[in-house]
């Protein structure tokens, strides 16, 4: 069977050409130094790295004077007929055992969206791609705002999916979710993102219950040389990005970055404005040193500012890593990992408010005998949170708060049968200040009847853990106007609880994918999920506190519910000739769940379907990428089909132009349902045109 050397492809060519991004998620402040990371909690427009696109012009100058004494590079671009359904398949991915693993073999339901895949879609942004992955429930709320999880529970904060960027875990504890606006990496620069459908907390741990999403970006001597990227148009109204990467002796490689980006607000269902034009700016730096064949060094650093709301709410965030790994022997490997987080959040619907996270990670992998291969390892996590009163919609009773997490996890991979049958187990253990110690296991099994074909199957057991919101009374939002009751008027609010459970989710799933000759793949994944102790508040106030003016009527979040989904995804890809690529996916997911389902927290629905077809074709310098899509996901959301068309235009290697359309089908349709603070809008149709620039 073919394996591929990603490493080795990506020193012999540099597949980046454009695609079709927007910020670059990661940036250090320009005059500050590593030291500059460090910033106040008061600055919440302080962290203005490239304010108003005057950084355009000075890293263009910066890199015209590079130039001078840096050879050409040459760029090209990814044809279709250079990476073969075939070779994609024996690509290798980390994320389900946190080693290189070949994606045909791998014992989960796994997609992995290559740089080429994102910039043939089109997509401006993470989420914009991740309408590529079957299964994945992607929504947009509004201009800015993102609903995105995987096998239901979707919501802003969909707090049973896992968002690593780089290894970095990038989600508020405040509310279990991710601020998928502060997560714009330059898509030019990211290596892959890969998903995976179902749980992954034995090595990844809680909240990694539905999915987890890891988002790795290509290694700086990969993206030597610069890129300019410009652009702009009806929704999207500018988007334009510079990077630049170098080398600092021998083994040293280094490539600093930056973007802006502003988009127009949408349309409500009643014809007013969402009033959600916003804008971004990203900026920053990544240095990856080798030291011999087994050694190597990564450092980067990222900051994104927004402006969120037509400049009613505005947040950052600014986070630095470092990594260093060394192979041991064939089989063996350590990795030491650290980083620093922060996040800031000033929405003036609900709170201002600062997480400050530290993390210390180590792993080490080794082989035992000929047949086994552990992974082990050891973390920590301090997060420091502090929130502010912004509204009297929200209420803050404790306005700081501190979270440790200890973890460990270990998991052994043993081939009962080489190359036919291999058994994999393993547990993560946790403790943290909520539940205190939670235990998630896991066991898949492969077998490989012929090399072109792979059966698995796993049983997982995976936990999310309360937010803060959920576990005590830091702050309390306000569910609507008043309430009449004796002793009367109350205000209806959301209040946290002492002792709130962990959710558990107990899953079976199985898969199978069969390449029955090189130029068609057929993946599909069955999956039944068994959800006990699940959080939310019911329809009664547990108890009424008298107050002046008016009381309050509390809405405690308890583990409320239980219940069972089940469904699965099947995707087909196709290449009839060299250059077209066809690809087909369809989920479906259905739901039963029991318990008290409150009113302010919409009933996920019995029945869910997707479906993609995706059609890729290049003719010599011009590429015609299209994408139809149909979604019928959430309750209170019509169903809608829609698609994308991406036109391509490349002069010369180094040069490529781009048409966009996005939503082609209707004027403006609802994805999301909205989260209390958020307004929704209406999804439009839009067009953008890019030029994008290689030197």
């Amino acid at each position: 069977m073919l394996k591929i050397n990603r490493s080795k492809i990506r020193r012999d060519r540099d597949f980046t050409l454009s695609s079709a991004t927007d910020p670059a998620a990661q940036a250090l402040r320009v005059n500050a130094g590593p030291l500059g990371l460090l910033l106040s909690p008061n600055q919440a427009t302080g962290v203005s790295l490239l304010k108003n696109r005057w950084f355009a012009a000075i890293a263009c100058a910066l890199a015209s004077g590079l130039l001078a004494s840096q050879t050409r590079a040459a760029v090209t671009s990814v044809d279709l007929a250079d990476l073969s359904i075939e070779q994609l398949m024996n690509e290798s991915v980390t994320s389900v055992s946190k080693r290189e693993q070949i994606l045909l073999d791998a014992a989960a339901a796994i997609s992995v969206l290559t740089n080429d895949d994102i910039r043939r879609s089109g997509a401006t942004s993470v989420p914009e791609a991740l309408r590529l992955v079957p299964g994945m429930d992607v929504g947009q709320i509004n201009s800015s705002q993102w609903s995105i999880s995987s096998r239901g529970f979707s919501g802003q904060y969909s707090n049973k999916l896992l968002v690593m960027v780089d290894g970095r875990a990038v989600y508020t504890p405040t509310l279990a979710g991710v601020y998928w606006d502060l997560q714009q990496p330059m898509l030019d620069d990211l290596d892959r993102i890969e998903v995976i459908r179902g749980p992954g907390g034995t090595l990844w741990g809680a909240n990694a219950v539905n999915g987890v999403i890891n988002i790795e970006s290509k290694s700086a001597r990969d993206t030597q040389g610069g890129l300019l990227y410009a652009g702009g148009g009806d929704v999207h109204l500018t988007q334009e990005g510079v990077r630049y990467g170098g080398k600092i002796g021998e083994n040293t490689y280094y490539r600093v970055f930056g973007s802006y980006q502003l988009s127009d607000a949408y349309d409500m269902q009643n014809g007013g404005s969402a009033m959600d034009r916003w804008q971004s700016e990203s900026g920053g730096f990544r240095v990856d040193h080798y030291q011999g064949s087994d050694t190597h060094f990564t450092w980067q650093a990222d900051a994104t500012e927004v402006d969120l709301d037509d400049h009613a709410s505005d947040g950052y965030n600014v986070n630095t890593l470092g990594r260093w790994s060394r192979e041991l022997a064939e089989r063996s490997s350590v990795e030491v990992q650290a980083y620093y987080d922060r996040t800031y959040r000033n929405e003036i619907t609900r709170a201002r408010a600062t997480v400050d996270t530290f993390d210390l990670s180590a792993q080490h992998t080794l082989g035992l005998g000929n047949r086994n291969d552990v992974i082990w390892g050891l973390g920590y996590r301090f997060i420091i949170n502090n929130t502010e009163q912004t509204t009297p919609a929200i209420l803050v009773r404790d306005s700081d708060l501190n979270l440790q997490l200890f973890s460990g996890f270990v998991q052994d991979e043993f081939k009962l049968i080489p190359d036919k049958l291999t058994l994999t187990a393993g547990t993560k253990i946790e403790h943290d200040d909520f539940t205190g110690f939670e235990i998630e296991p896991s066991v898949r099994a492969v077998f490989k009847p012929t090399a072109n074909q792979t059966l698995w199957a796993a049983v997982s057991r995976a936990v999310r853990t309360p937010d803060i919101l959920e576990d005590s009374d830091v702050f309390a939002p306000q569910l609507g106007g008043p309430i009449a009751a004796p002793g009367g008027p109350y205000v209806p609010r959301l209040v946290g609880t002492d002792n709130p459970e962990s959710e558990i989710l107990w899953a079976y799933e199985i898969g199978y994918r069969i390449q029955p000759e090189k130029r068609v793949n057929v993946d599909v994944a069955l999956f039944y999920n068994d959800y006990d102790r699940l959080i939310d508040f019911g329809n009664t106030p547990s108890r009424f506190v008298p107050g002046v003016p008016e009381g309050t009527a509390e809405f405690p979040l308890m583990n409320l519910q239980s219940g069972q989904t089940y469904g699965g995804e099947a995707s087909v890809t196709v290449e009839p000739i060299d250059h077209w690529r066809l690809s087909a996916s369809y989920s479906l997911l259905l739901a039963d769940l029991d318990g008290e389902i409150s009113k302010g927290s919409p009933a996920m629905a019995e029945v869910q379907h997707q479906a993609i077809l995706r059609s890729n074709w290049d003719f010599g310098q011009v590429s015609l990428d299209a994408q139809l899509r149909a979604v019928d996901q959430e309750t209170g959301v019509d169903s809608y089909v829609t698609a994308d068309v991406r036109l391509s235009y490349r002069p010369s290697p180094d040069l490529e132009l781009a048409l966009l359309g996005q939503n082609l089908f209707d004027g403006g349709h609802q994805e999301a349902n909205q989260f209390f603070g958020t307004t929704n809008g209406e999804t439009p149709r839009g067009f953008f045109a890019r030029a994008t620039w290689c030197f």
